[in-house]
Formats: structure tokens, C-alpha cells, sequence
């Protein structure tokens, strides 16, 4: 007789409540398990790049980054910038195995050489380009200098290898010598006759590296391909290198000195903070602030919000154009012409006039200056936005500038009201005193004690590195971020609070959909502190989403609003003016990292 199973309705219930979860279970681990295949991303897995320096100071490159891609691709581009006063010439775009169609665009200061990938997006394709540096080549009466950035620091992603030969002209009396920076990431290097090889590690993203080669003078070098100093160089190269090389040892010291520092006093920043830099209670617990939360300047809101307290950045600068814009100083007109090109094809380029009103009457001292610096580029108070961002760069009076301007701006903003500095003060000083010991100490130390004698003193290296690294993190802190240990008073909590709640506000589409400003007028002033806060795009991208286009069309920045490139190129601009690092635009020996060439690129 077969056994009569009875299984209750309960029972039944929970079984298949079992099968569900092992099954819900089951497709959560295939879904993460299958996530890395829909994930969208490239790798950079060799770079490749052939530097030749013709006998007339041409400097021809030509370069091939091999790309590794996950899901879909459109194009791959590389950013290229001119040398100062000089130019880029005979551009010529390609890919391999499969072809690509190539295209040269404008961006502030330079041009992106982008190739538009095959549909589908190839799993590998190796991006060739070449092009040629004209006046990048440094002529002097003794010798000739090429300084070139072989990688660029605006790179986002890690390159896995680098490859580089350098051709020099043959023939002339001398040495052919040369340096690389930083030399860390080279792997290999040599030279063979006019040859010069290097290959490299792993190098960084937004890390640069570039050489700088001495050779023969050149003996009929052109002028117009090749940048002629009417002074000897070898002397001051050799400075400069000898300079940095010293800088290199100094660096290593240091970090060797910062963890025997630290080691002796780990509870110091803890007690400063404790006692400095914990921020008061505020009552206030919003969310969100719908409208700016006072009058403040757009720069002095920069200042406050951005970066290091009562310091602004490039944003700031902007922002005050934009405010002059705003308040009818300055009227934006975008301006399309047709440009013809060797007579076969016609191409519509796009810009943005500045009309500037006769005198800036009214404005505060550091409007003023900003609106003087912009009047001093225009003609007669009309500026071509694209062509004022070009000449920023091709001499010291845009760093300078800015330097002088910043310095007004802090002047301006009563920071000692908002902000207490003095923990910041003692954590930078901790940091100081540790750096003093430690160098003392590891002399001693190492004298006294010599690890060969002393064995046991290398049992002290590890509690010493653990302290060490909380100094040195103590005093990055105090250097970069005065924030750390120093603190808001409750008048400056509460001012920190309401505007990072507006930032919040300006870029959360479904707030400002939910409740969006009343008018393009209102939109507009919005916009002058959402460059200061440094969301433009982001705000930019949700308005279009919000506000109608035939409003859009009514506003004072309807030029800008279809140019995010307004916003770009300053970054890059404040560098090539930096004396320092591009021998000032006046042509001379530039500092390390100062060499033409780098830029960035990628895929999207």
C-alpha cells in the first residue's frame, strides 16, 4: 500500500516563497557578475610617439595611442596645443586596422584631432595622428634646445607604456645631451648617434612627461619654423636642470624626514582639531535655498565656496564677466562666419562678441580691473571671445593679473568674520616644527645608530612610517585646505551652509523643475553665481530641460548658453602666461615642465 503524503497549504506556501529567494538570489549574482561586460570603458595601452627635428627647426611628430574598449564608442580624440607664438601645421588623422574618418576642431588655445570611430565600436583600434610644431624648436647662439612635453597632463586615464624616438639633425660640433622629467617614470632610455629612445612605465593620468634635448646649433635655421634667442642657453639650461635635480633629492629627503617627524607627536592634530576646528551648532536644517542666499559679489562667494578660504579660482574670474553681462556692462552677441579653406570647402565657425560700454563707472575696484583687462584686448570695446582666450597666453600679463586680482578680491572679503584660521595656523606649524626635527633626528639617528651596527634600529622604521603619515596628511591639509583644522564662525557655518544648499538646489533637475525661478531675468542672475559655484554646465544642461527655447532666445547670455567652450581654455591660459613655466612668452630657458606640446585626449 503506497504512503499518503498530505502537504499542507502552509508548508506549500513557504517552499515557494524558498524557490523565489534562491531564484531572486540567483539572478542578483548573475546580474553582478555580468555587470563588467556592459560597462562602458577604454584603456590606454600603449602610446607610441616619433619626435623629428628638421635642419630648418621644424619639429614633426607623429603619434599612436592604442585604445582597448568596453561597449560603445563614438569617437577618440587628442587635444594639441601650439607652442607660444608659434603654430601647428599639416595635420593628417588615421586609425588602424580599421579606418576612422578624421576631423580637426577648434578649443581654446588649440585644436582636437578627433577620428570617428567604426559602427560597432571596435574592441581595439590604434588612433595615428602627425602634425607639425612650427617655432616650438629653441635656437640659441651656442646651442639648439628641443623641450617637448611628450605626455600631457590632461589625460584622464592611466597609460600603461609609453614608446618615444627622437630624431635630431645630423652633422654640427658638440654633445648631443638630454634630461627627461620626470624621470621616475622612465624605464629605459639610450642613445645612439642622433637617436634618442626611451621607453616608459606606467605613467599616471594627469601626469606629464616630457624631455629636453641639447644639441649642435642649428646652422641655417628659419625663422618662421624655429624660435631664434640671440644669447647663449647652455649655461642657464644646465642651471635649471642642475636645480632640479637638487629639488628631486630634497623631495626624497623630505619624505623619509616626514615619517621620523610625525612618529613623535601623533596626538598633536588630533588635539587641534578638538579644540579648533569643530564647527559650532547652527539652527538650520534646510534643504534647499530657491534663491541666492545674500548679496554677495560672485567672487566673494567663489572665494568663500571654492578652494581654499578667501582664495578664488579661474571660476571667480568668470563669474565677474558674467555679472558684468548680467548688470549691462558687457552685451553677448554669438557671431557665425563662413571661413573658406584652400578655395574647396567652406566651414561655419562660431564666437561670442563682447560689447563693452564706454567707461565701467559705478563697479567696485575689482569689477573695474576686470573690465579695464578685458577693454585693454578689445577694439574700440568690441572682443572676440575666442581670439581674446588665444592671445591670454602669449605673454606674463594674464598671470599676472590674476595674481594681482585674487590678492584684491581676499582684500575685499572679511574672511577673519566668517572664518577662524588659528587651528589651520598651529596645524601648519606642527607641520613645519615636525619637518625641522625630523631632519635633525634622521641625521642622528643614522650617524649614532647605523643599521649595519644597529640592526634593531630598523625595527623602528614601521611604527615610525604609521606616525609619519598622519603628519604629512596634517600638514597637506593646513597647506591645501584651510577648512581641515581651522572652522566657520556661526555667522560663517550658517553663510557656508545656505549657499552649498543653492548649489544643491541649481543642480537638482526635479528641484528646479518642481520649483523653477519665475523668469529669464532671474535665470540670469542665478547663472552668474552658478559659474562662481562652478556647476554652470550642469545648471545649463538642467534649464534646457526647463525653460522653453523661445525664453531661452530672450536671455542677456543666450550666446553662451549654446558656447559651453566660454567657460574653457582659462586653466590653460593662466599657465602658458606663467613666466616660470614658459620663459615668460619672451622666449628663454623654460623650467622644468615648461616645454611645448602635452595636451590631453581620450574617447566619448
Amino acid at each position: 500500500m503506497g504512503e499518503n503524503i498530505y502537504s499542507s497549504p502552509l508548508v506549500n506556501e513557504s517552499m515557494e516563497v524558498s524557490k523565489t529567494g534562491v531564484i531572486v538570489i540567483i539572478v542578483l549574482l548573475l546580474i553582478v557578475s555580468m555587470s563588467p561586460v556592459y560597462a562602458r570603458d577604454y584603456s590606454l595601452d600603449l602610446a607610441k610617439a616619433k619626435v623629428t627635428v628638421a635642419a630648418d627647426g621644424t619639429v614633426h611628430v607623429t603619434e599612436s595611442i592604442d585604445y582597448t574598449f568596453t561597449g560603445t564608442y563614438r569617437e577618440v580624440f587628442r587635444r594639441v596645443y601650439p607652442p607660444p607664438g608659434g603654430s601647428i601645421e599639416r595635420i593628417e588623422i588615421g586609425c588602424t586596422p580599421l579606418p576612422c574618418e578624421g576631423r580637426v576642431d577648434r578649443v581654446s588655445g588649440g585644436y582636437e584631432l578627433v577620428g570617428v570611430l567604426p559602427t560597432p565600436t571596435p574592441d581595439r583600434i590604434k588612433f595615428v595622428i602627425s602634425y607639425d610644431y612650427l617655432r616650438g624648436l629653441k635656437v640659441y647662439d651656442d646651442v639648439s634646445e628641443l623641450q617637448y612635453k611628450l605626455w600631457g597632463d590632461e589625460w584622464d586615464k592611466t597609460l600603461s607604456k609609453l614608446r618615444v624616438t627622437v630624431e635630431l639633425p645630423a652633422g654640427g660640433e658638440g654633445e648631443t645631451t638630454y634630461w627627461l622629467h620626470p624621470d621616475s617614470y622612465t624605464k629605459t632610455t639610450g642613445a645612439t648617434g642622433n637617436t634618442i629612445t626611451v621607453e616608459t612605465s606606467v605613467i599616471p593620468a594627469y601626469t606629464w612627461y616630457e624631455i629636453r634635448a641639447v644639441f649642435p646649433r642649428l646652422e641655417t635655421p628659419d625663422p618662421s619654423k624655429a624660435l631664434i634667442i640671440n644669447r647663449e642657453g647652455m649655461a642657464e639650461i644646465l642651471r635649471v636642470e642642475s636645480d632640479y635635480a637638487k629639488k628631486e633629492g630634497k623631495a626624497g629627503k623630505l619624505y623619509l624626514l616626514l615619517w621620523i617627524l610625525t612618529a613623535a607627536a601623533i596626538t598633536v592634530p588630533y588635539y587641534i582639531y578638538h579644540k579648533y576646528g569643530r564647527e559650532p551648532e547652527i539652527d538650520y536644517h534646510g534643504l534647499y535655498e530657491r534663491e541666492p542666499p545674500s548679496d554677495s559679489k560672485p567672487a566673494a562667494v567663489n572665494a568663500i565656496m571654492q578652494g581654499r578660504i578667501g582664495k578664488p579660482d579661474m571660476n571667480a574670474f568668470i563669474a565677474t564677466i558674467m555679472d558684468l553681462v548680467y548688470r549691462g556692462y558687457i552685451e553677448l552677441e554669438d557671431r557665425q562666419t563662413e571661413k573658406s579653406y584652400m578655395g574647396l570647402f567652406t566651414r561655419t565657425e562660431e564666437d561670442v562678441m563682447l560689447k563693452m560700454k564706454a567707461s565701467g563707472e559705478g563697479l567696485l575696484d575689482f569689477e573695474a580691473d576686470v573690465f579695464n583687462f578685458l577693454w585693454a584686448y578689445s577694439d574700440g570695446g568690441v572682443l572676440s571671445w575666442q581670439k581674446f582666450k588665444g592671445e591670454l597666453g602669449r605673454d606674463d600679463r594674464f598671470y599676472k593679473f590674476i595674481n594681482r586680482w585674487n590678492k584684491s578680491i581676499k582684500r575685499r572679503i572679511k574672511v577673519e568674520r566668517l572664518f577662524e584660521s588659528t587651528g589651520n595656523y598651529l596645524l601648519m606649524a606642527f607641520g613645519i616644527g615636525t619637518l625641522a626635527i625630523g631632519i635633525i633626528g634622521a641625521a642622528l639617528v643614522l650617524n649614532i645608530f647605523p643599521p649595519t651596527q644597529f640592526p634593531d634600529v630598523k625595527k623602528a622604521f614601521v611604527p615610525g612610517a604609521s606616525l609619519l603619515v598622519i603628519g604629512l596628511v596634517s600638514f597637506i591639509i593646513s597647506l591645501l585646505n584651510e577648512k581641515g583644522a581651522g572652522r566657520f564662525t556661526s555667522e560663517g557655518r550658517l553663510y557656508y551652509a545656505r549657499w552649498r544648499n543653492f548649489r544643491r538646489y541649481l543642480t537638482d533637475y526635479s528641484a528646479l523643475k518642481e520649483h523653477p525661478p519665475e523668469s529669464i531675468k532671474l535665470w540670469d542672475y542665478y547663472m552668474v553665481y552658478a559659474v562662481a559655484l562652478g556647476v554652470a554646465e550642469k545648471v545649463i544642461k538642467n534649464m534646457s530641460l526647463v525653460v522653453p527655447k523661445e525664453q531661452m532666445n530672450t536671455s542677456s547670455f543666450y550666446a553662451f548658453y549654446y558656447h559651453p567652450i566660454f567657460f574653457t581654455g582659462f586653466n590653460q591660459a593662466y599657465t602658458s602666461s606663467n613666466p616660470s613655466s614658459s620663459g615668460g612668452g619672451l622666449g628663454g630657458v623654460g623650467g622644468v615642465g615648461g616645454g611645448f606640446g602635452g595636451g590631453g585626449g581620450g574617447a566619448r
